[in-house]
């Protein structure tokens, strides 16, 4: 059996994320004399997967088995989020496009798809459906009648 390098087992050792364990887990299989296809089936991976672990870990070490995407940055920063929330709550009267334009001068930030309005909304503790002052199909002759009927039973 080979001897496993110490920085591959301080590694092994860390919480890290699964993906990455399963990475190191492979290198430290492969390394050990193990078969791919016993490595393969033991992690579920394929024989490419192992093969590729093992390069990067030769060639950049354990910086090469961590998970290189780091997310998209947000449009806005947390400071101008909650700037953006203070601001609707201020305001007497909210609608998605009056958020999307004071988003556009103030920012100039303009979100794809309207779901991010309703978000930060949402997060204002706002809800973006228009509200009616009163119902539409309300008849005031029946709500009376209703009103007389149920007062007199």
């Amino acid at each position: 059996m080979t001897l496993i390098p110490a920085d591959l087992t301080a590694f092994l050792a860390e919480k890290r994320d699964s993906r990455e364990y399963r990475r190191a887990l492979a290198v430290k299989l492969a390394l050990q004399g193990y078969l791919y296809e016993a490595i393969s089936d033991m992690l579920d991976v394929t024989p490419g997967f192992i093969s590729q672990v093992k390069k990067a870990y030769e060639t950049a070490g354990t910086a090469g088995l961590t998970l290189k995407y780091q997310g998209t940055q947000p449009y806005l920063s947390e400071d101008q989020r909650q700037a953006v929330i203070i601001w609707l709550k201020a305001q007497q009267q909210w609608s998605v496009e009056h958020l999307h334009d004071y988003l556009a001068t103030t920012y100039g930030v303009v979100f794809q798809s309207r779901q991010s309005y309703y978000q930060l909304l949402a997060d204002a503790e706002i809800t973006y459906k228009r509200a009616q002052r009163s119902n539409p199909k309300r008849d005031p002759e029946r709500v009376a009648v209703k009103k007389k009927r149920s007062s007199t039973s």
